[in-house]
């Protein structure tokens, strides 16, 4: 194995004559992709079949398909394919992330009103236009995050807070936690706390991202 000093946050490996880009982090990217994969798997085994359910099935196929393109095109291969090759990866990450604050806005219509429901769901679907657009004009990677905090911060913890003050509903909670868990990941990134070269601020953020998967499912199991 031959290590390639480049100007990404890893030094790029030749193994067997091929080049991968930022190794540990495609490792760490393609894990969640396997526990998505993983999730989505669990979840259709169960018997129940609300939109909730079939929401958050969504959200797992999306957001496991989305770290597949980002650890081999947006890392891994990077070098070989043009930049533009990222924006499907990107796209998908975002439907997830809408995916999922609709399963909490399906998972609430018990307790919210008709309106309320009406006004969140337009709320989701329309900060997903809005910043779709704007990642198209701009090729803008933090769009992406934007999004993500609209939807896992403004609608998803909105929702499950109330129904957990509510209902005490430990489905919230591990989807609360697992909230947690992605803020964690995202300040992670922010103050680019790494434990070395080898180990980046993007690793720590994906494992964090992992636990964040974990508990969503295990919400969706609680909720069932």
């Amino acid at each position: 194995m031959e290590v390639i000093a480049t100007q990404n946050f890893q030094p790029d490996i030749s193994l067997y004559g091929m080049r991968i880009g930022e190794p540990v982090i495609t490792i760490t990217s393609l894990m969640i992709s396997v526990l998505c994969g993983y999730c989505w798997l669990r979840l259709g085994r169960m018997r129940e079949d609300s939109d909730a359910l079939r929401l958050t099935r969504i959200f797992f196929a999306f957001m496991g398909v989305s770290t597949l393109i980002g650890g081999l095109v947006g890392h891994a291969f990077l070098h070989l394919l043009p930049f533009e090759y990222k924006i499907p990866g990107w796209t998908l990450g975002m439907v997830a992330a809408s995916a999922l604050a609709q399963a909490s806005i399906a998972r609430s219509a018990d307790i919210i009103s008709a309106g309320a429901k009406r006004f969140f769901t337009g709320l989701n679907v329309g900060g997903f236009a809005v910043l779709f657009i704007l990642l198209l004009t701009t090729l803008w990677f933090p769009v992406v995050e934007i999004h993500s905090a609209f939807s896992l911060l403004l609608i998803v913890t909105t929702l499950e807070l109330f129904r957990w003050n509510r209902l005490r509903d430990q489905a919230s909670k591990f989807i609360l936690l697992g909230i947690l868990l992605a803020v964690a990941a995202a300040l992670v990134h922010v103050l680019k706390l790494s434990l070395g070269v080898w180990f980046s601020f993007f690793d720590i953020g994906h494992l964090c991202l992992c636990g964040t998967m974990w508990m969503i499912m295990r919400g969706s199991e609680a909720g069932a």
